[in-house]
């Protein structure tokens, strides 16, 4: 979630071969738009996190939802990008199935 503070990220979980699902949405009065994005969190050695999933959204409090099949079991963040500055709260929400 966030809101004043929007570099906030939530953390889980992947398991490798299930169905993994970011639900995201974000409200702006101004409709401006933001971008999610899904990373290992896996520590390794050249210390980069890489990107598992991301998207565009629409901050219009529509919630949006974008799945991949896991390629590994492990630690997660998602995190926005971009949010327009007009924006007042968000969320993201992982799941696996």
């Amino acid at each position: 979630m966030f809101g004043v503070d929007q570099a906030d990220v939530v953390s889980g979980d992947a398991v490798e071969g299930l169905t993994l699902e970011a639900r995201v949405a974000c409200l702006d009065p101004e409709k401006g738009a933001a971008w999610f994005e899904v990373l290992d969190a896996r520590v390794d050695s050249t210390g980069e996190l890489n990107s598992v999933m991301s998207g565009r959204l629409e901050c219009d409090g529509t919630e949006i939802i974008v799945a991949t099949t896991a390629p590994f079991s492990g630690p997660l963040q998602i995190t926005f990008r971009q949010v327009p500055p007009s924006a007042v709260e968000g969320y993201a929400i992982l799941t696996n199935d």
